[in-house]
């Protein structure tokens, strides 16, 4: 992981377009009509950052508020190239996002919503603290690239359970 670096990326409009497309699977950014209004919102709302192998940019890591009324609970989103998945990359970026969101004092949770049936990202969010959380937003699904309706389930990492 020592050519893997995080960088923010905020205000770069191609690079963020360029990691959402990376979601090839529909496995994070879903349910958009208009796909530019995903990309302003993601400008205009989320903190973007780049994962880079050296100077390759290979994924997205876009973190953003859970709830509007609420900021102090994070949401946060991965897509990584195809070729770079299963290879500890989202994993070790997912733990360094961790930690430039729990520096800040105010933010006390954060949520991954992830789909039901995606197995590896919800080992993989467990591997890093997240516990399953069934008492928020679990009646809410993802509809694939075929239309289909699934699932998902939501985790959740409390500030105070990770610094201990």
């Amino acid at each position: 992981m020592d050519n893997i670096k995080i960088v923010n990326i905020n205000g770069n409009k191609d690079l963020i377009t360029k990691g959402v497309l990376f979601d090839n699977e529909h496995t994070c950014y879903h349910d958009y009509q208009d796909f530019n209004d995903i990309i302003i919102g993601f400008m205009l709302v989320a903190d973007n950052y780049g994962i880079f192998n050296n100077d390759e940019f290979i994924g997205l890591i876009s973190i953003f508020p859970h709830y509007y009324k609420d900021t102090s609970r994070l949401e946060i989103s991965i897509s990584i190239k195809s070729e770079y998945r299963n290879k500890k990359i989202g994993k070790c970026s997912l733990k360094n996002i961790i930690d430039i969101c729990f520096k800040e004092e105010k933010n006390k949770s954060i949520h991954l919503s992830i789909r039901e049936d995606n197995i590896k990202s919800r080992k993989m969010a467990e591997s890093c603290g997240f516990k399953l959380y069934r008492g928020y937003r679990c009646d809410d699904t993802f509809t694939d690239l075929d239309g289909n309706i699934i699932p998902q389930v939501q985790y959740l990492l409390k500030r105070k359970d990770y610094l201990k």
